[in-house]
């Protein structure tokens, strides 16, 4: 900002909150990548809540945040309330031990993650929380598959010659939804083939991919007034 180069500045580490930075397999995303490129910083991932008391943060590894069993019990759960197994993708839970004016148990945070067991690389041996993928109630049902924005929004992003773009989903019927991906080329190197057979062998389904002009894109996901790019717009029938 300011004509200043933010490599300039001294920082040399970057911790992160509020927007997922890595996909499933822990990779950074594009936003990322970004951020590392214009700070010349290294990145770090962490999760909380006002309701958890507590972070979890990646240590040097960046192999998912530390949880701190003696702050918080976390658990991983589907939707009947019930622990999944370790690596399984579930609603991530939270009791904390240090609040005492209102205690909380099994606190239903709405974001969607999983548990990774074992000793890290850094030698601790406590559980570690994974990348966030998305919220519990933007969950998509799509052709005998469950997949969440984040999915779709980390294969667009590794394509070169795709802009700027959002995804829409409609109701179907009660089994599947339809998913619509808009999408601005840049360059010409990517065709709306190629962008569906990449989003099919990354999702194992495939989306509708519409071309579109940038700035109906831009007006879609960054309308005047709005503080925070919006990328997915459900338009699902509710209480179907």
């Amino acid at each position: 900002a300011n004509g200043r180069d933010p490599k300039k500045s001294g920082v040399r580490k970057l911790v992160c909150i509020g927007e997922p930075l890595r996909d499933r397999e822990l990779k950074l995303l594009r936003m990322g990548e970004h951020l590392e490129e214009i700070w010349g910083a290294e990145l770090f991932s962490t999760y909380a809540s006002s309701e958890t008391i507590t972070t979890f943060c990646e240590c040097p590894e960046q192999q998912g945040g530390h949880l701190h069993p003696e702050l918080a019990v976390v658990e991983i759960v589907d939707d009947e309330g019930a622990p999944v197994p370790e690596g399984e993708v579930g609603e991530v839970v939270v009791t904390p031990l240090a609040v005492e004016g209102m205690p909380l148990v099994r606190f239903q945070t709405g974001d969607v993650s999983f548990l990774m067991g074992g000793t890290c690389a850094c030698g601790r041996n406590s559980p570690r929380l994974g990348p966030i993928l998305g919220r519990k109630q933007q969950m998509i049902k799509f052709r005998g598959t469950t997949l969440y924005p984040g999915a779709i929004y980390a294969v667009l992003d590794g394509i070169p010659g795709v802009g700027d773009y959002f995804v829409t989903v409609t109701s179907d019927y009660d089994l599947s939804d339809v998913v619509k991906v808009s999408v601005v080329l840049q360059g010409g190197s990517a065709t709306r083939e190629q962008i569906e057979d990449r989003l099919q062998a990354r999702l194992r389904v495939r989306p509708q991919v519409d071309i579109v002009d940038e700035h109906r894109v831009r007006e879609r996901i960054a309308p005047e007034g709005a503080r925070k790019i919006n990328r997915f717009f459900d338009q699902r029938r509710k209480g179907v």
